[in-house]
């Protein structure tokens, strides 16, 4: 298959919207697949409609967030992140950074509900059949939740399982278009998402992923100036994102190839899909992790409400492996200039670091980053000095 970037990023002034119904239709799924292919090469961003999670999965648990956010102080206090060392739980309003800067919000992170495997001390024990060292710091990002009580928010749990496993499922089949698009067998990324589809051997079978969702409110601010909701970024918690926007409120915008940020503005039933940081280095830059970032409402807007699913990778894996699975007829059509823009949000991480190749690091080093404070207190002061300096 001839892989075409006929069009080029400058182009851009909104971003596509693919219909997802067209996988089904032997005459859609060609136009779909070259509308696909656009959108990796020469944009990064795009909604998606007709993507299969149940309107009614969606509205289960967006109908609760208000009620989430309004729990009395010492409940959502209760829940910090500073209580957990797998990063997940309440943020108070701006008590995450980007680039330096307080964004000006307020979130609870919950992930895939897994067990710990982290071990403190090297033993018999610090290891499975694989041979995984177990006491590598990367590894205590995997753990449990932390729930409000069910009497405080009824059916808050099971609606945000019920939307983690239908966007979960939404993503894997998202890949399987990306991996058609790409020209390579659908399914070749499955060993990343789903252990042991291709393999029997223990050692080659990779620990399941850990997606994470994050539930964020951006109250309106005080003034007319609109704030750093969250400020320039890439996306650096996993391979893609999945955002669901609620209600009506703008804020979400995306910076194209000339330095000019476009709006995403909400599409009813629509979720907009970009690409992390791993899928940038996987392929060499040739899909890019586009930066984007949302400012906070004004003194006469509603609240904004939002909910990000990062699709997670296997901690114990590498971007050079990664990497080998992208034919080169792709890595190839990396670009080579930058944006003409005097932010330095493109190079919030450099893809090609070599230091970074472990994604269980770079999540460790970014997790430390946004919460300083919780990672003094979970990994100690010389781990975070060196991810930080």
């Amino acid at each position: 298959m001839i892989i075409s970037t006929a069009a080029t990023r400058e182009d851009f002034v909104s971003l596509p919207i693919l219909d997802l119904s067209g996988a089904d239709s032997p005459t859609e799924r060609g136009v779909l697949l070259r509308q696909l292919r656009s959108a990796l090469f020469n944009v990064g961003f795009l909604y998606i409609t007709d993507h299969g999670v149940p309107t009614s999965v969606i509205s289960s648990l967006t109908a609760k967030l208000p009620a989430l956010f309004d729990l009395p102080n010492d409940v959502k206090n209760g829940l910090s992140k500073l209580n957990s060392p797998h990063f997940l739980g309440y943020s108070g309003f701006a008590e995450e950074t980007t680039l330096g800067k307080q964004d000006l919000r307020e979130q609870f992170d919950y992930a895939t509900e897994l067990p710990v495997v982290f071990r403190e001390q090297k033993g018999s024990d610090r290891s499975d059949r694989s041979g995984r060292d177990f006491t590598k710091p990367y590894w205590r990002l995997r753990g449990p939740n932390q729930w409000p009580a069910e009497d405080m928010l009824p059916g808050f749990r099971q609606a945000l399982t019920d939307y983690h496993d239908a966007v979960q499922s939404l993503s894997y089949r998202f890949v399987h278009l990306i991996e058609e698009a790409f020209g390579i067998p659908i399914g070749t990324f499955d060993d990343f998402f789903l252990p042991g589809a291709h393999s029997a051997d223990v050692a080659a079978v990779r620990m399941p992923p850990q997606h994470r969702i994050k539930l964020i409110k951006y109250p309106p601010s005080s003034s007319e100036h609109r704030g750093q909701g969250v400020g320039a970024h890439k996306d650096s918690s996993g391979w893609l994102t999945f955002l669901y926007q609620v209600g009506d409120e703008q804020g979400l915008e995306v910076l194209n190839r000339n330095g000019e940020w476009i709006a995403a503005p909400p599409i009813a039933g629509t979720f907009v899909v970009n690409f992390g940081n791993a899928f940038e280095a996987a392929t060499e830059g040739a899909v890019k992790a586009t930066v984007h970032r949302v400012l906070a409402p004004t003194s006469t807007s509603n609240p904004r409400y939002s909910i990000p699913f990062f699709q997670g990778l296997p901690l114990d894996l590498t971007v050079s492996e990664i990497r080998s699975y992208i034919p080169r007829a792709v890595r190839s059509l990396r670009k080579q200039d930058e944006y003409t823009t005097n932010t330095n949000a493109d190079n919030v991480s450099a893809f090609l670091d070599p230091r970074w190749d472990s994604l269980g690091e770079s999540q460790l080093r970014k997790w430390i980053s946004s919460h300083g404070d919780v990672g003094r207190k979970w990994y100690g002061d010389p781990l975070v000095d060196f991810y930080t300096s």
